[in-house]
């Protein structure tokens, strides 16, 4: 078989275009089709999502050395193989990586959730040409995928540098959806003849991304992933886009086997400082003339400025963009909502701010065990007062919850219910007061779930359970500058 390529690069993405001259095999790293092996090498689990039961396979490593780790991909299917066997989700990725030539090769963890049928990984039509906007909270089918993999790398030995996403079809979609909510969990995304919504494409910033699909699919419209690629291309956001002929929907047969798919999958390491890196350029060019932007909190955000703290992330980032921006650090150890509201004016109003970041909470819920905390009503209304304040200077105000206090997994700390309650109280002054809200608290809780398997109470992301150390410092560098950027963007 002869095959050729036509590169074209259009702003910072690619496209490559195969022209099948013959048989597609021959594009193949591997000539021959294998079948599955044995179930039983397979082994077969469930999580409960709401009461109800999503099955999954794992097919380990062909041989596991004490004492290491391994690479993990996540695979979702597509829609044939819904069902609650736990088996038909083997087909296309597992059973080609429980081939011999490919255990070989990589030697890695597969994870394969079953969605039940009447269900998909995302609620949407994907014959359609139109987007569908991305939704705030997953669906059950998504979430047990999640539950899953929090699963396994709480029990087997997971390299959790080396986590790689990828899926097809309706699977496809769900691997757009799944790296938009989360993508520092992964070293690197790899959606198949699926789409997502392209006005969210700010989420996949800095994270390695591989797209493929058939030009002439009839079943997920090549367009789908074309607005993607476009979206990300016209924000100068990095991806590789393959685009393949004679495949028709089944792109991923071509896909699976060739080597920039398994070069990327099997060696991306997770890098988190590039997404924030990248997410702050986005930032950047969002800036207008004499932005200033006010950091506001508590000793989180104080010590936030300093040197590689999440304020002079983000600070040093606009710096090397030269973004016409200021940052004003306003934070001080041991505040309170209360304290905030005392020194609003002289720390905040007078700096005439454009933008308000406000990081609060953690002491309101925390110095209760000393008697000196913030009564629930007291700090909701506080931040209410805060906000109006700033939105009526002609600010914009973002709105983080509080963080964590403890970071062992699935609410074993102490003051975890404590501390969702203020954060609940949180998303809902934001949403009353038309405040852009940053929901770090969500984003530390699920985090924590994946990555800390130990169930350790600090050292995630955090130095003590509650001031961040290296990696929490750049979580909320991400998520802040996206927040900001999504605030600033709101004034026009």
């Amino acid at each position: 078989m002869r095959e050729s390529h036509i590169n074209l690069t259009l702003s910072s993405f690619t496209i490559i275009i195969s022209l099948f001259v013959t048989e597609t095999a021959g594009a193949s790293v591997f000539q021959n089709q294998h079948d599955s092996i044995p179930q039983s090498d397979y082994i077969s689990d469930a999580v409960i999502v709401k009461g109800k039961r999503y099955p999954y396979l794992l097919l380990p490593p062909k041989n596991i050395v004490k004492g290491e780790s391994y690479p993990l991909v996540l695979f979702l299917h597509g829609a044939g193989e819904r069902g609650n066997d736990n088996k038909k989700q083997k087909r296309h990725f597992p059973e080609l990586m429980a081939s011999p030539e490919y255990q070989d090769l990589h030697s890695s963890f597969v994870l394969a959730p079953q969605c039940p049928r009447g269900e998909s990984w995302v609620d949407i039509d994907w014959s359609s040409e139109q987007s569908t906007p991305h939704r705030p909270v997953a669906t059950k089918p998504l979430q047990g995928a999640i539950r899953a993999l929090e699963k396994v790398v709480a029990k087997y030995p997971i390299d959790l540098e080396s986590i790689s996403l990828t899926g097809l079809s309706m699977g496809g979609y769900g691997t757009w959806d799944l790296a938009m909510r989360y993508p520092y969990w992964f070293a690197a995304a790899i959606p198949i003849c699926g789409g997502g919504d392209e006005n969210n494409v700010t989420r996949l910033a800095g994270l390695k991304l591989q797209v493929w699909h058939g030009k002439d699919d009839k079943v997920v419209p090549a367009t789908r992933s074309q607005n993607m690629v476009e979206a990300m291309s016209n924000l100068d956001m990095a991806v590789d886009y393959f685009e393949l002929l004679n495949t028709g929907h089944n792109s991923w047969h071509e896909a699976y086997r060739r080597k920039e798919f398994l070069n990327l999958l099997f060696s991306a390491k997770r890098d988190l400082q590039q997404i924030q890196k990248s997410s702050a350029e986005l930032l950047s060019k969002s800036m207008k003339q004499d932005e200033r932007v006010v950091f506001f909190g508590d000793s989180i955000t104080q010590s936030g400025n300093l040197e590689n703290g999440y304020v002079d992330l983000i600070r040093k980032a606009l710096k090397s963009e030269d973004a016409p921006a200021t940052i004003i650090p306003a934070g001080i150890s041991g505040h309170k909502v209360p304290d905030l509201l005392q020194r609003l004016d002289a720390d905040v109003l007078e700096k005439n701010p454009t933008v308000v970041f406000i990081y609060i909470g953690i002491n309101d819920v925390w110095h209760s065990q000393m008697g000196s905390g913030t009564d629930i009503h007291e700090y909701g209304e506080g931040l209410r007062k805060i906000i109006q304040a700033i939105h009526k200077s002609g600010s914009k105000a973002v709105l983080a919850t509080p963080s964590v206090i403890g970071e062992k997994p699935n609410g074993e700390n102490p003051l975890d219910k404590m501390l969702e309650e203020y954060a609940e109280v949180s998303r809902k002054i934001a949403k009353e007061e038309q405040a852009t809200l940053c929901d770090l608290r969500l984003i530390f809780v699920n985090y924590l779930r994946v990555f800390n398997p130990e169930g350790l109470k600090e050292g995630i992301l955090t130095t003590d359970g509650v001031h961040l150390n290296k990696t929490g410092n750049i979580l909320v560098a991400i998520e802040s500058s996206l927040a900001i950027r999504q605030a600033a963007l709101g004034r026009d």
